[in-house]
């Protein structure tokens, strides 16, 4: 499905009915990477995962992408679509988003589940990693990202299908818009001093194999929000969803059932 939203064509995925839960992608994939929890979700509530801009079938505007500027855009969405709350999951910069969002709509937000990710900004030396990306991405293609991301988004002992999977995603996607969301993760605030006021029901949920967001990030983040829950994945990677999916998708049922 296609809306518009401010300036821009957005792309969603809109299936199910039922209290409505919003799912926002990791860098550099896009609404695609979310098929195995639609499925699984789509039975029990309505579903709502769009292509952030720059990223799937959404248009594809100048960047950078800032963390704000997502999350405007998926309140955009939800005002098109007539949804007042939602239950927001994210994962990766899907999280970094959540955080935005959580912090100019927290009215919005029914309950929140975050996966491998991680409220503190960029280091000095992260945000120069990310405009060399940027710059490889405008140089030589979305296949050079995924050629330079893939060891440390997948667990060492993923299939060569999920590889090709997980490679095919972030290839659809155009180079401008994977180096204007690496420029505006760059820029994205410390989000730390948010987590302990968050008062809404709250999952956490990682790999126990991820390398670019550790599980003690994540049992951080959880010790700092009051009554959050956490769940660790034996043998995930950084996709966590895609690399245990039925485990996953059990977690969040499991948490969602119970709200």
């Amino acid at each position: 499905m296609l809306t518009q939203v401010h300036d821009i064509t957005l792309h969603y995925v809109d299936q199910g009915q039922g209290s409505a839960i919003l799912l926002i992608h990791a860098f550099p994939l896009s609404s695609a990477m979310w098929q195995p929890q639609i499925v699984a979700l789509a039975p029990h509530f309505r579903v709502i995962a769009p292509d952030l801009r720059g990223f799937g079938l959404s248009d594809v505007p100048p960047g950078p992408y800032s963390m704000d500027l997502f999350a405007a855009d998926l309140a955009g969405l939800l005002d098109n679509l007539g949804i007042e709350q939602v239950i927001l999951g994210g994962l990766s910069m899907g999280g970094y988003i959540a955080f935005a969002f959580m912090r100019h709509y927290p009215a919005r937000v029914r309950a929140l589940f975050l996966a491998d990710t991680r409220a503190n900004a960029d280091t000095s030396d992260a945000r120069v990693g990310r405009e060399t990306n940027a710059q490889l991405a405008e140089s030589q293609g979305a296949g050079a990202i995924a050629d330079k991301m893939l060891p440390a988004l997948l667990a060492p002992h993923a299939t060569p299908e999920l590889h090709a999977h997980v490679r095919g995603i972030i290839e659809r996607n155009q180079p401008q818009g994977i180096a204007a969301a690496l420029r505006g993760m760059a820029l994205r605030p410390d989000s730390t001093d948010l987590l302990a006021q968050i008062n809404v029901p709250t999952l956490f949920i990682g790999g126990s194999e991820d390398t670019l967001t550790t599980p003690a990030v994540l049992h951080e983040m959880h010790a700092a929000v009051v009554g959050s829950q956490m769940v660790e994945l034996p043998g995930a990677g950084h996709l966590s969803n895609l690399e245990q999916p039925d485990a996953f998708n059990a977690a969040l049922l499991t948490f969602l059932h119970a709200l």
